[in-house]
């Protein structure tokens, strides 16, 4: 999303002098009047050069009021090799107010978090060894992938999951999103889909694949509407796959597609995809350029099993299109969600059922233009991982937590 700290974070600038490394005390104040759970504190490496001098070569860290290390990690976003924001997770009390510090440490020192978040792409040529880079399969569609892209990647293809669910890219001109339903907090996905292996497509003690694609965009694919036309993103030029950083709380990937034709234009679009520990979604963010043209995005949901959509207006700010029934593969309650910017959101609507092309979907269109980012959610819950979700008031009743977890703003106060 354009917006999405959710927490207000009042700085009492205080730099601690009899410390040989710097050090900058924090105020931390949950202004909902609701708890939260692993609360995200973001900060970026701009906001905190501004509080204290950043030594170099180190990492900044955070520590309780008990001189005990905060979950938290450091990530180089732009891949200049240097650190750029500082990430957290916290569990809050309705209003509550806590003291945190940010200090530094070497890489060496640096503690180890529960790893609660994992991207994996495994080469199943190559003893499926863990890659960070590589090409989409070109001239493989829905009709020919079976022989070819299960043979070059485990899983088919980029997998990621968090503590709560997983997902999956068919690393093909399918371009479709599957869900891994998940009935553990382990990070497992890089154990699935190995030759001599159960099926995902069974249920395990971990989980299972929980989804079918079919021709849809599936959980969260993308495709753009053009003149009146739905394309799918993929479905031709070159694509590729990049980590751009992993680590136990958040991590991140790109999925890029070069000299993809739509008629007459010819684009580049980038799909970066974030997922973040303890929630039950992806974050996107698309971005498209080669073309002066204003396309609409399109992110949608499979309805291949689901009888109705529900649009709900979360707030001011965002909208959610749920679907909500017996879907999953083993006949269980699973609900799917898209969470979007409700002042890009052009219209919603529903694919025809049969025919070539993105079939069985219900989607959002969203107003995007040349080389702006646009963001957009998708949420998974499934029935075996919390009995919750098999109503659908239970679901909403969580979307709205989030929407205005998601409106929160964050204001700063220098009481020097």
């Amino acid at each position: 999303m354009r917006k999405t700290t959710i927490l207000y974070l009042l700085l009492g600038l205080l730099s601690i002098s009899c410390s040989s490394v710097p050090e900058v005390s924090l105020q931390v104040t949950n202004p909902l009047n609701q708890k939260r759970s692993d609360a995200i504190i973001l900060l970026s490496r701009g906001e905190i050069s501004r509080w204290i001098d950043i030594p170099a070569d180190q990492l900044p860290v955070l520590k309780d009021n008990n001189d005990t290390y905060i979950p938290c990690q450091a990530d180089d976003v732009n891949g200049d090799g240097q650190w750029d924001e500082l990430f957290a997770c916290i569990n809050m009390e309705a209003k509550e107010q806590l003291k945190i510090v940010v200090g530094f440490l070497t890489p060496d020192d640096y503690p180890e978090f529960t790893s609660r978040t994992n991207l994996h792409l495994g080469d199943a040529k190559n003893n499926y060894q863990k890659l960070n880079s590589a090409s989409r399969l070109e001239g493989i569609t829905y009709h020919n992938y079976a022989a070819i892209t299960e043979a070059a990647f485990q899983m088919e293809g980029a997998a990621w999951e968090n503590d709560k669910v997983g997902f999956r890219n068919y690393m093909d001109q399918r371009n479709g999103m599957d869900i891994f339903g998940k009935t553990t907090s382990s990070m497992v996905l890089a154990q699935v889909g190995k030759e001599g292996e159960p099926s995902y497509h069974e249920p395990g003690e971990w989980g299972m694949d929980v989804l079918k694609v079919g021709t849809s965009l599936g959980a969260g694919g993308i495709g753009y509407m053009y003149k009146d036309s739905l394309y799918r993103v993929g479905d031709n030029g070159s694509g590729s796959y990049e980590v751009i950083f992993e680590g136990p709380l958040r991590s991140r990937f790109e999925l890029g597609y070069a000299n993809w034709k739509v008629e007459e234009e010819s684009l580049h679009v980038s799909h970066q995809i974030e997922i973040v520990a303890g929630r039950h979604f992806y974050q996107g963010v698309v971005t498209y350029s080669g073309s002066d043209e204003s396309l609409k995005l399109v992110p949608g949901i499979v309805n291949m099993k689901s009888e109705t959509l529900h649009v709900l207006k979360l707030n001011d700010q965002f909208t959610a299109l749920i679907s909500h029934d017996q879907q999953s593969e083993d006949g269980s309650f699973l609900a799917m969600a898209l969470l979007v910017p409700t002042a890009f959101l052009v219209s919603t609507g529903e694919t025809r059922n049969e025919g070539e092309g993105i079939i069985q979907t219900y989607y959002a269109s969203l107003d995007a233009s040349p080389d702006e980012p646009l963001g957009y959610r998708f949420y998974s819950f499934w029935e075996k991982e919390n009995s919750l979700w098999n109503s659908l008031e239970e679901v909403q009743s969580y979307l709205k937590g989030e929407a205005e977890r998601l409106a929160q703003s964050v204001v700063y106060f220098n009481q020097q």
